[in-house]
């Protein structure tokens, strides 16, 4: 019988292809764990949050295809900066089945492209890559010349550069699919040859081109070698051009065109009927001409001056749309149109003038098929009948299978009670974006994080919300990974590092730590003054193991709660029985409530360590002291003199609060000394009075844990 469920498992998993639903197969067993490292064949690796190369080809050595993602260098230039040259040499040695990969928001120089083209090249089949920084033609070129078997090639944001690199692609390679490629050409550069070499060398293979740096009528000789081209984007249209004797292949079935003149619209016309995808961009005329002729229309992108009749075009003919992006100004009229002609809309991504409950209730009851939608209001104050809480209630009852959604409403245009509504009814979604004062208080984004138990990502761009309530809200969503706001260009990696073999062990032995350096940071917090701000936090942590065996950022993302935090680690000699010695938490550029509590170099600083599993506060400022961080804390500064503690002691007994610990920390050489006094709840008002005016103590305070 085990024979025979070990033969269905080989039969079904290799039909899986979902990450997610493989991850929790791996879960059921160690033989389900063993057969998804064998068979699986792509893995999305997003490099924030991987432990290293190794980990990843020692788990997957099979894997045919591999993306690597970042972020996207336009949005975060201060985080994308992860070294991929491990990566690349990983896969030089390790992965011999590597046919596909894919860089998304890294920085790839161009050494990296040349080992792995040195390396890799005889295998590699596909190679794409997406919004990074780092390197230029010279990098393309070893992919030009040792990746002879290559079918795709799709890159952008290249540097500026010549086309020597794909006069070699096209003498070393006949197999070429799909060529897509972004770069500021050098001036005089003659891209147009170098294009219609390649368009001749793989006229048999060709589908897919994307092209920059080049004018239509000069891919004459190009389009009539590449007979089987499905898809062509890039290339712009010269108002003077000749157009009589140039066509597109038969075969064609999308088209990118820029800047298209009224005067080159009839050219356009014998394949219309046939394409499935068009984008049109930088067309300042009507373009309803070509939604009229384009039924069979699936991806449209526009950005159509005619408003509300394009719209209303589109839904009457584009019937088989399934997404569309519209950058034109249009208002609720023309999208109840569109929504009513469009039933198969996948993706919708629009610009609106105004907006109304009524029209995204239309949404939700015609657009079931929707997984992502993006609305940008034009005018903040153009939503008809605000706020548009019902509305989304609405469109998100209809359109369950949502998994992006962004919002640009504007002041008011939505409630607290409608950031409710997408928690509650959100239960697809993976990315969030709430721009223009989105919400209004706290509240609102405590709703929120009450529901999207799927969600990934969660952007807010001026947003009510105080770094307090963005903390409650990463701790509540367990599957999120990214939060981001533009002030300040805050980025929170919001999941911890662990090891994939020893996960709950690991867990289970930092959570004490977790604990300590959580109550040393709400410690610190507390020392700050009135009105001084929050200031630079740093965490130290001294350990004993070394990097690779142990990963600090857990402790960190589990304490930063919302603010930026400084790491730092320490490594030093002795027993490894413990993860940690020494949590460290200092608070530089603020005024201290308690003197004693500035270090020598002028900070805030607390110290701890963990002793017989509870936690402890062991130094505060330049002082020594041990007690129990189990409860809450009375710290005084005071002379050293005698009989102080039974005082203390006195006016707490009379309050029945409980003494759990006492501690002394002394400056001989000051005659001052600092009490540390573990109580289980806070003393009444009047009790802190009397302690306040015992004449050794110069300062107190109560701090709650």
């Amino acid at each position: 019988m085990e024979g025979s469920w070990e033969t269905v498992l080989d039969c079904v998993v290799p039909y899986i292809h979902d990450g997610d639903d493989l991850n929790s197969i791996s879960l059921v067993s160690r033989k389900f764990y063993d057969l998804d490292c064998r068979t699986r064949k792509h893995v999305t690796v997003h490099l924030f949050y991987a432990l290293s190369p190794s980990s990843l080809s020692k788990r997957f050595p099979f894997i045919e295809s591999l993306t690597l993602k970042g972020l996207p260098y336009s949005d975060f230039p201060q985080v994308s900066g992860i070294d991929i040259t491990p990566w690349i040499e990983e896969i030089a040695d390790k992965f011999k089945s590597l046919k596909a990969l894919h860089i998304r928001g890294l920085v790839v120089g161009d050494e990296d492209l040349e080992l792995l083209a040195r390396t890799r090249g005889k295998d590699l089949r596909s190679l794409r890559i997406h919004g990074c920084q780092g390197f230029s033609t010279d990098g393309i070129m070893h992919i030009s010349k040792y990746c002879n078997d290559l079918r795709t090639l799709c890159f952008e944001r290249c540097c500026k550069g010549n086309m020597a690199w794909l006069y070699e692609l096209a003498l070393c390679n006949t197999r070429i699919e799909t060529l897509h490629f972004q770069l500021n050409i050098d001036d005089g550069v003659d891209a147009s040859e170098a294009v219609t070499l390649l368009a001749k060398s793989c006229s048999e293979s060709l589908v897919s081109l994307k092209v920059s740096g080049c004018y239509l009528d000069e891919l004459k000789d190009a389009f009539s070698h590449a007979h089987k081209l499905e898809y062509f984007d890039g290339a712009w249209i010269d108002e003077n051009c000749d157009d009589s004797s140039f066509s597109f292949p038969t075969t064609i079935r999308g088209l990118g065109i820029k800047d298209l003149p009224e005067t080159s619209f009839r050219f356009l016309l014998p394949c219309l009927n046939q394409l499935r995808v068009l984008k049109l961009e930088e067309v300042q005329n009507c373009q309803c001409f070509f939604f009229k002729r384009c039924p069979n229309l699936e991806v449209l992108h526009t950005g159509d001056v005619c408003g509300d009749k394009g719209l209303r075009v589109i839904g009457q003919i584009c019937k088989k749309l399934r997404k569309l992006h519209h950058f034109g100004d249009v208002t609720h009229k023309g999208l109840i149109a569109m929504a009513q002609g469009c039933p198969n809309l996948e993706s919708l991504n629009v610009s609106l003038k105004d907006i109304s409950n009524k029209a995204l209730e239309r949404v939700g009851t015609h657009l079931k098929n929707l997984h992502d939608f993006s609305m940008y209001m034009v005018d903040e104050k153009g939503i008809t009948d605000s706020p548009l809480d019902n509305g989304i209630l609405a469109m998100l009852k209809g359109c369950i299978k949502l998994k992006w959604l962004d919002l640009n409403l504007g002041e008011g245009g939505l409630t607290d009670v409608g950031l409710g509504y997408i928690g509650n009814y959100g239960h697809n979604l993976r990315c969030l974006f709430l721009n223009g004062c989105t919400g209004e208080s706290d509240a609102g984004l405590l709703e929120l994080s009450r529901g999207c138990p799927k969600l990934r990502k969660l952007c807010l761009n001026d947003c009510p919300f105080s770094k307090q309530a963005v903390a409650t809200f990463l701790f509540n969503i367990q599957s999120l990974r990214y939060i981001w706001s533009e002030k300040g260009y805050d980025l929170t990696l919001t999941r911890p590092l662990i090891p994939p073999t020893f996960t709950a062990e690991v867990l289970t032995e930092l959570n004490q730590y977790v604990t300590l350096a959580e109550k040393l940071h709400k410690l610190a917090v507390q020392f700050i003054a009135d009105g001084s701000g929050l200031g630079s936090v740093k965490i130290t942590f001294t350990s004993s193991r070394a990097t690779d065996n142990f990963n600090t950022p857990l402790v960190r993302a589990m304490v930063a709660k919302g603010i930026y935090v400084n790491e730092e680690q320490v490594i030093v000699d002795g027993s490894a029985d413990k993860p940690l010695e020494i949590i460290k938490v200092q608070i530089a550029n603020v005024e201290s409530r308690l003197a004693v509590a500035i270090s020598e170099s002028g900070e805030i600083k607390v110290e701890g360590r963990v002793k017989d599993g509870v936690p402890h506060l062991t130094k505060v400022g330049a002082l020594d002291v041990d007690v129990s961080l189990e409860g809450n804390i009375i710290l005084c500064s005071q002379a050293d003199q005698p009989n102080i503690i039974v005082r203390v002691g006195s006016i707490l007994d009379k309050e029945n609060v409980t003494i759990s610990s006492i501690s002394f920390g002394r400056i001989a050489q000051r005659k001052q000394a600092v009490m540390v006094i573990g109580v289980d709840h806070k003393p009444s008002k009047k009790a802190l009075k009397k302690i306040d005016e015992i004449p050794a103590i110069e300062e107190f305070v109560f701090l709650a844990l």
